[in-house]
């Protein structure tokens, strides 16, 4: 098994977390299968899936323009990853995972708006970290260009995310 330190890319359940439950980044060690390959998306998609779902609530619950703004933003992005990421499975005859990771349920159950926002930034690092740990095992030109845009707009969006303030 080359995915996620001996554990294969599945499932966020099959992944270790740290000791927040935060998932780990998987570690691997030499070209992904196919079928790594395929989970790997998979897990990828059921998290920006989550990921989506937290900045269209917390875009509801914004105050301002602005700040609903951005988190529009995010979601947009966040759909876009994940049309590209089914897209290529689909092309692989893979059939795309519909399922949201626990990442949604954690994020909303947080009691304040600045632990939320910083759990969602934790999750872009995640994201950011998985992709970019995963690029040098892929092969495919056309998967290498979707996962460095796609790690482009985790940075982007984490940092859009840190932007948030809480009033005082």
């Amino acid at each position: 098994m080359t995915a996620a330190k001996g554990h294969r890319a599945g499932s966020v359940s099959d992944l270790p977390v740290d000791a927040d439950g935060d998932l780990r980044t998987p570690n691997f060690n030499g070209p992904l299968t196919d079928s790594e390959l395929a989970a790997l998306i998979n897990l990828l998609i059921e998290s920006i899936r989550a990921g989506a779902k937290v900045a269209a609530v917390f875009a509801c619950r914004a105050a301002c323009q602005d700040r609903r703004g951005m988190y529009l933003d995010i979601q947009s992005d966040a759909s876009k990853a994940i049309q590209h990421f089914s897209r290529i499975l689909k092309a692989r005859g893979v059939e795309p995972s519909d399922a949201t990771s626990g990442f949604f349920d954690r994020a909303i159950d947080l009691p304040e708006k600045a632990d939320r926002v910083a759990f969602f930034a934790r999750g872009q690092d995640w994201l950011l970290a998985t992709l970019q740990e995963a690029l040098p095992h892929l092969q495919d030109p056309e998967l290498i260009a979707v996962f460095r845009e796609c790690a482009e707009t985790a940075k982007r969006n984490r940092e859009r995310a840190l932007t948030y303030k809480p009033a005082v």
